[in-house]
């Protein structure tokens, strides 16, 4: 085999391997929120799914994990949008979106798992974490009633 051939058969393999339009990040990005839009969630995900997976240093990777962690607990999956919003963190520590993704995962565990020693946790590190942030403002105001229903420590005038 000639090397143009063997040149030409490698950019093949890998114009075949990632395929063709809706695999570039822009592309996934526009189908996820074209099927958000459309309210075909399954699709949605895996459009967000996809991008991560095949473009983790795309700038829209964070966004795409928080979207897709949004999804999953809108759907009542709420473990998978934890574990969702830990990979964000985990994968992309100096992201924009990690006070939200701490916040989010502190939501979780109060509001809908009710594991308030873990909620306290989560909201505690939004404070040391993000402490210049505004959820960070917003866990030192929950933080203490924890547990605890609005009518408890929500004084009406």
């Amino acid at each position: 085999m000639s090397f143009m051939f063997k040149l030409f058969l490698v950019a093949f393999s890998v114009v075949a391997q990632w395929g063709c339009g809706d695999n570039e990040p822009s592309d996934l990005w526009q189908e996820a929120e074209r099927a958000t839009a459309e309210q075909n969630m399954d699709q949605a995900v895996e459009a967000y799914s996809t991008l991560v997976r095949k473009f983790p240093g795309h700038e829209k990777a964070p966004a795409a994990l928080k979207n897709c962690a949004a999804i999953v607990q809108q759907k009542g999956e709420m473990q998978s949008a934890i574990n969702l919003y830990e990979r964000l963190l985990n994968e992309y520590p100096q992201s924009e979106l990690g006070d939200e993704a701490q916040f989010m995962i502190a939501f979780i565990y109060e509001e809908y798992l009710s594991d308030m020693e873990k909620a306290r946790g989560a909201y505690q590190r939004v404070i040391d974490r993000y402490p210049n942030s505004e959820l960070a403002a917003n866990a030192k105001q929950l933080l203490p009633h924890v547990g605890k229903s609005p009518e408890e420590w929500v004084r009406f005038q």
